[in-house]
């Protein structure tokens, strides 16, 4: 099997998907999840970048990420991301947990503005599509509610139709 390449744009935007170990519901509860979207803030500000959109739910996460000008080394932060994931949740959970994490993620390097548009609309549908809420902005764990609010209209631009032929084209 050949090795797989990652792309290394400097100043890059890229969409992420980490995927916790055999899919396990690791992050089932809230406390869980603001433990790991505090993990994420933390590796954002130690290695900056910036978070465009996100979605953390039960067995995995999506990331939406621009690298500072000049720096493409997002395998360090997303292996910060997964180190301190587990060494915290290794505390919280008093060591039950041997492996919170797949070994590799998902990477796509957005390519222009359609696929950015897509893939931010893909991780705030997200919630809806595991049937973690009925509504784009009922989830706490998800950026939605930094872009939209309950009187906004753009809420009608993520369409959950675009996304079934994209069957495993987001690395879950």
């Amino acid at each position: 099997m050949p090795n797989y390449r990652r792309n290394y744009v400097p100043g890059g935007t890229y969409f992420f998907t980490i995927v916790t170990d055999h899919r396990r519901k690791i992050f089932d509860t809230p406390k869980k999840l603001d433990l790991l979207l505090n993990t994420i803030r933390q590796v954002q500000r130690s290695k900056p970048f910036e978070l465009l959109a996100y979605c953390l739910l039960p067995d995995h996460i999506h990331l939406l990420i621009t690298f500072p000008e000049g720096d493409s080394d997002f395998p360090i932060r997303m292996r910060e991301v997964k180190r301190l994931t587990t060494l915290w949740m290794r505390k919280e959970l008093k060591g039950g947990v041997e492996s919170i994490w797949q070994d590799k993620y998902w990477e796509h390097t957005i390519r222009d503005e359609r696929d950015l548009q897509i893939h931010f609309d893909y991780i705030h549908y997200n919630p809806v599509k595991h049937s973690l809420s009925q509504r784009f902005d009922g989830w706490k764990w998800s950026s939605f509610r930094d872009y939209f609010d309950e009187n906004d209209n753009r809420v009608e631009t993520i369409d959950p139709e675009r996304f079934k032929k994209y069957k495993f084209g987001f690395g879950e």
